[in-house]
């Protein structure tokens, strides 16, 4: 009898893992969905600030600044780093 539920416990669990994996799948599809209309509005509203920007200089502009703000965040840990090992040695 223990044998039967088991083999049950472990259909519905491969059942489960199925319904999870196609809800993950949903889910990233909506995000990115998601992230395509977000850089939309962002064209948008980038365009109406400066109407001679070009699609280009929009996205080279993100690029940058994301650029520099990991180099940004870089630099705040080596810090962090080098404030935790000063502490370590003290």
């Amino acid at each position: 009898m223990a044998k039967k539920d088991l083999k049950k416990i472990d259909l519905e669990l491969e059942e489960a893992k199925k319904k999870v994996a196609a809800l993950e799948s949903v889910r990233k599809e909506a995000e990115e969905k998601l992230q395509k209309n977000i850089g939309k509005l962002y064209v948008q509203v980038q365009l109406k600030k400066d109407k001679n920007l070009s699609y280009e200089q929009i996205y080279d502009d993100l690029k940058t600044e994301l650029t520099l703000l990991k180099e940004e965040e870089e630099r705040r840990q080596a810090v962090q780093k080098a404030a935790e090992e000063s502490e370590q040695v003290s």
